[in-house]
């Protein structure tokens, strides 16, 4: 058997067994308490800055449903064939979406992992069920959150907003974090959150559990919800692009960023609204755009651009690692938008004269099928943005290397630049706010 098929087998059963929540201070903590029957205890624990002093109905549902996507940090080192719910009530809708969220959430952690396994056959839901009733929130919101994580994406959002007054929103507030938080001069406020999770798990990873992405970005969902109710918030502004839509793996449903994508906004939007009738409203204020036309925004807010990191592996040491795909996709990008110069000053080296990057540059181009496993733009805009540096003259080691291939490319950028797409949950009164600087 695989070593998933024996996990299984193993360690059956995975309880969510119920959350503890403490106010004081200003702030809210709660501890979520997981087990695998057999295997290990989990907690994670988290702490979010607020206006409120006490729970109630609404932050009950919506605590409980973070503490259900947190789950998938543990229950995918072994895979449990059951999952038990303890502390609330599902109902047959709600039961059917997160299973949902777990079977695609963890997609590309079933395609590394070798798992070939439909979304029914994943788990049983072990839970009571619940007659669905939709909650009254009478409370008056305003101002808008935007999450930042230290890359471009947010750095966009936070500029396209900052004459309306944004309150920023990290999740274990990193030096980078910090530094475009500094640059905005819009923020008129700051939540940080704290997120720690169980060291088992890091134990168990260790020694050899299955281990994988999950879907953090459903877990920045509810996380930054909780924070709009906490504090009467109106609006969640997130930085997903439509490029977020495309598979990682050619013609599946694994993608590295589903829990980015329009169909899952537009997943926890229904559950939002059937959860509770909240003022309070999740989207993306980037979903139109392509990440060129991100790329061609952020080049135009210099104050930012020695401060930002959009790289995975050295953001949290405020550096670019320069070693990854997400380091050469981002400077890719850029290219036609920046001299090479400025591209160099930023990123310390020129990415597109690096041996080391042949391989992430054909998967990131389309040579190879699949894309790597990291929130990047579409194969396609990447060629337009490699096509257009190449029709200006430019040259590097690996635009010389696949020049018959870019060849092909026809030179389609000025085209995807002009669009914006329909997809989008973005509020009447905001989106005027986007159609202005692309006007610009």
């Amino acid at each position: 058997m695989s070593k998933f098929e024996t996990f299984r087998e193993q360690y059956p059963v995975f309880q969510y067994r119920g959350y503890e929540t403490e106010f004081a201070e200003g702030l809210c903590r709660v501890n979520f308490r997981y087990r695998i029957e057999g295997l290990c205890d989990f907690t994670t624990k988290w702490q979010f800055p607020t206006k409120h002093t006490h729970t109630d109905a609404i932050l009950e549902k919506l605590l409980f449903s973070l503490g259900m996507v947190e789950a998938i940090s543990y229950y995918k080192c072994v895979c449990p064939k059951v999952v038990e719910v303890q502390c609330q009530t599902l109902t047959k809708w709600q039961a059917a979406w997160w299973k949902k969220l777990f079977y695609h959430g963890l997609g590309e952690f079933q395609y590394l992992n070798g798992i070939h396994i439909s979304e029914e056959e994943l788990f049983d839901f072990s839970y009571e069920e619940a007659k669905e009733v939709r909650l009254h929130d009478e409370a008056a919101y305003s101002g808008v959150i935007v999450p930042v994580g230290g890359g471009k994406d947010s750095v966009v959002s936070l500029e396209l907003l900052k004459d309306v007054g944004v309150y920023t929103f990290s999740i274990n507030e990193s030096t980078t974090i910090r530094n475009v938080i500094s640059q905005c001069e819009g923020a008129v406020g700051n939540f940080p959150v704290r997120r720690i999770l169980d060291k088992n798990i890091l134990r168990l990873n260790e020694e050899g559990y299955l281990n994988g992405h999950i879907p953090f970005s459903a877990v920045v969902a509810f996380a930054t919800v909780i924070t709009a109710y906490l504090n009467q918030v109106k609006y969640i502004a997130l930085s997903n692009e439509n490029s977020a839509n495309e598979s990682t793996v050619k013609d599946s449903f694994v993608n590295h960023q589903y829990s980015k994508s329009f169909e899952f906004e537009t997943d926890f939007t229904e559950y939002m609204e059937r959860l509770c009738d909240s003022d309070i409203h999740y989207f993306s204020m980037l979903r139109p755009l392509a990440e060129i036309q991100i790329a061609q925004l952020f080049a135009e807010y210099r104050q930012y651009h020695s401060v930002f990191r959009s790289c995975n592996a050295g953001s949290k040491q405020g550096i670019w690692c320069c070693n990854c795909p997400k380091c050469l996709f981002v400077y890719m990008i850029l290219t036609p938008f920046l001299p090479e110069e400025e591209l160099v000053g930023i990123f310390g080296e020129n990415l597109l004269e690096k041996e080391s990057m042949d391989r992430y540059f054909r998967e990131l181009t389309g040579i190879e099928e699949n894309k790597p496993f990291e929130c990047v733009g579409t194969r396609q805009e990447v060629c337009f943005a490699l096509k257009r540096f190449v029709v200006r003259g430019g040259r590097s080691l690996l635009t010389d290397r696949y020049a018959s291939y870019l060849e092909q490319i026809p030179d389609g950028l000025d085209e995807l630049l002009g669009s914006l797409s329909a997809e989008h949950h973005i509020p009447e009164e905001l989106y005027q706010y986007l159609e202005r600087s692309l006007t610009k």
